[in-house]
């Protein structure tokens, strides 16, 4: 997992509407609440990151299927089938 990319969320301690948990340069959890308050909680111990994450909904990563076929490249006309 990159830096940055999100690994769940969870309700804000503020407002109370669902907040976005990140993981902050460290690689440590950072809760930011985009759709309420605006509030930001960073963890600095490990006791911190490990209670904020035991409180979150994991994030759904969907699988890249490697078997499924490209899009078919080129125009509209030629990729109609039976046009000469």
């Amino acid at each position: 997992m990159a830096k940055g990319d999100l690994i769940g969320h969870m309700d804000c301690p503020c407002c109370g509407s669902q907040a976005d948990v990140n993981e902050d340069k460290n690689g440590r959890p950072l809760m930011f609440c985009r759709h309420g308050c605006k509030a930001q909680l960073f963890t600095r111990r490990p006791e911190q990151a490990e209670g904020m994450l035991s409180r979150i909904r994991r994030a759904v990563v969907q699988a890249v299927d490697d078997n499924k076929p490209e899009p078919a490249k080129g125009g509209f006309w030629e990729n109609l089938t039976g046009v000469a």
